[in-house]
């Protein structure tokens, strides 16, 4: 099963970097959503707030999402980026960090209509202060979902349902996981079964059964009379045979 972490940004910091205003809420809101979606498609998941214990973190997770919306600038438009080479353990593990963000990446900005500004993605990003603190194996994107400041932007991000289900996508997309449930096919409604119509046709099925084997009962009594009958005139010309030679051999002899 595949085992996702997402942090709220800033979750639970009230000193340093505590988010823009209104940030928190966003990035709350939107991760639990998300949390939600993605279990009812059969993720397993976890979430954390900005902080969490090496008890809640230190284990190897798919994918580690960090959820963001204020990429310190005030244009519109958000970005995504993934750990730096330079902290990963290696070059397979770094390049599964940057599929799991090109195929977020590939869905989200499109299905949201919110700007993708690559030019956003700093080192902030990439050197995220959460990747050392993360195990070797796991896989590390961070999102900026858009700016929250940015009027917008905050349309958008205050639709939550659909922001939470473009990373979704995003996100099964990159496990080959198919976002839309198989629809359940109804069944056909049968017209309700007369009782009489039933007795009718088990009579019709005795009835040819029991004509079959009148028939092939039939055929085997013609037969054995055939056989009889082959058999009395075998019996008849032996016979006739046989009592002619008798006739022949004992017939008195004339007298001369």
């Amino acid at each position: 099963m595949t085992f996702i972490c997402i942090q709220a940004g800033h979750e639970g910091r009230t000193t340093g970097a505590t988010g823009a205003p209104g940030e928190v809420q966003t990035n709350i809101r939107i991760r639990n959503k998300l949390s939600e979606l993605l279990i009812a498609r059969g993720f397993m998941v976890q979430l954390v707030a900005a902080d969490p214990p090496d008890s809640e973190i230190k284990k190897d997770f798919d994918l580690f999402l960090s959820l963001h919306c204020d990429a310190n600038t005030a244009s519109d438009g958000g970005c995504i980026g993934y750990i730096d080479p330079a902290i990963d353990s290696s070059p397979e593990s770094n390049a599964e960090s940057k599929r799991l963000k090109e195929a977020i990446e590939s869905v989200y900005f499109q299905e949201t209509g919110i700007a993708n500004r690559p030019n956003k993605v700093t080192t902030n990003i990439t050197r995220y202060y959460m990747w050392k603190r993360l195990t070797a194996n796991t896989h590390c994107v961070l999102l900026e979902m858009g700016e929250s400041l940015d009027a917008h932007d905050q349309v958008i991000l205050n639709d939550t349902d659909m922001v939470a289900k473009a990373i979704a996508k995003g996100i099964c997309k990159a496990y080959g996981v198919n976002y839309e449930p198989t629809p359940t096919p109804t069944p056909t409604p049968q017209p309700p079964t007369d009782p009489c119509e039933a007795i009718k046709k088990e009579l019709e099925t005795t009835k040819k059964a029991l004509s079959d084997a009148q028939k092939a009962n039939s055929d085997i009594l013609a037969d054995m009379d055939r056989r009889v009958l082959e058999k009395i005139a075998s019996y008849k010309q032996k016979m006739t045979v046989d009592l002619t030679e008798y006739i022949k051999e004992y017939q008195p002899k004339e007298v001369k």
